[in-house]
């Protein structure tokens, strides 16, 4: 995943040296504009910074393609102490970095939630990291280029908040999404190695990462809940999985091939960033023929649970009901009869055993 708005600051119209600090009128709009607003969504935090871009068009135009999912913004997994912003400018600059950075994070997230092979994660979070940690470097030099070498202050210039507020705010993106993935990936970085191997620079300048508390914070003053993401922990044979999920969709019609395919089943089972909602997996058979295979695939699973079900809030009844734990709690014990599909099923489970 590329990140080009942040880059924007650094080698486009973003530039804040280059902007007219003389116009604070048109700044303090733009900022009033965006925190009009207090997102919650992704699909909110885009429409916010797009009126925090108002007057920069090509920038903006980034946003319109960018996904606007009603999923619930996910904070960061550490926090930074960063200088506070003291006028519209470096109001400015604290929104658009903080914005776009929660933003990307959770663009990433969404889009993981749908990749199952191991290679293809390690490829994806491997080039996002590599996007993040070279745009981190360039923004060093480019802050010792313009000659800063101590944090911002009260009296400090626009240019030397922004810079300073963009670095470390890329390395905060960048060890969140580390440590998220970290199970997956070959070998990680500690902190101070990335500072002296990655950015090439002295480890005085290092600045504490500390995990992310309850809540976080936006520009805009948003309160964003620390809400558990799900998976459902598949720990068998890939390949036994997707032959008996391919065999119940074609002989006991397990889900409704219109809405759902058994590819979406499969990536939902083994995701391991499943994001509430982030994708439906609608029935094509009976509840109860559904719970009665939940039951079959739990020894393959770690936390294949009726709870983790229900709130990974993607699976739907053949009515298009949202499935609860409830629901799958009353198929399973329903009058005590065994679903008249029971034999098939048996059947097809056989191969997770061979």
């Amino acid at each position: 995943m590329e990140v080009k708005i942040l880059d924007s600051i650094l080698h486009g119209s973003l530039k804040p040296w280059k902007i007219d600090t003389t116009n604070s009128r048109r700044f303090i709009g733009l900022v009033k504009a965006a925190k009009a607003a207090s997102p919650t969504t992704n699909a909110e935090l885009v429409k916010q910074l797009i009126e925090l871009l108002s007057d920069f068009p090509a920038v903006k135009k980034q946003l319109f393609d960018a996904p606007k999912n009603s999923s619930t913004l996910q904070p960061l997994l550490f926090d930074i102490e960063l200088p506070r912003y003291k006028d519209a400018f470096t109001n400015f600059y604290y929104l658009l970095i903080t914005g776009e950075t929660l933003r990307t994070y959770n663009t990433f997230l969404n889009q993981s939630a749908i990749w199952t092979d191991l290679i293809d994660i390690r490829y994806q979070v491997g080039k996002t990291l590599t996007n993040v940690r070279v745009l981190a470097k360039q923004t060093g030099i480019e802050w010792m280029e313009q000659g800063f070498t101590t944090p911002p202050d009260p009296q400090s210039e626009v240019t030397h908040f922004a810079l300073y507020y963009l670095k470390n705010s890329l390395i905060q993106l960048y060890f969140s999404i580390q440590e998220l993935f970290k199970s997956s990936l070959e070998s990680t970085i500690s902190l101070e190695d990335f500072y002296l191997l990655d950015l090439e620079e002295s480890n005085l300048n290092i600045i504490e990462l500390k995990p992310a508390a309850k809540s976080t914070e936006s520009g805009a003053g948003l309160q964003i809940p620390d809400q558990d993401r799900i998976w459902f922990g598949f720990r068998d044979d890939l390949t036994k999985l997707t032959n008996v999920v391919n065999q119940l969709c074609y002989q006991i019609e397990l889900l409704n091939e219109d809405v759902s395919s058994s590819e979406d089943l499969l990536k939902a089972f083994t995701s391991e960033n499943l994001t509430p909602g982030c994708i439906k997996i609608q029935l094509g058979c009976e509840t109860k023929h559904f719970r009665y295979c939940i039951d079959k695939f739990k020894p393959y699973f770690n936390s294949l649970t009726l709870s983790n079900i229900e709130k990974s809030m993607i699976f739907y009844s053949q009515r298009d009901t949202l499935i609860t734990a409830n629901n799958l709690s009353a198929s399973g014990s329903r009058n005590r009869l065994e679903p008249k599909e029971k034999s098939t099923i048996d059947k097809i489970f056989k191969q997770m055993q061979q």
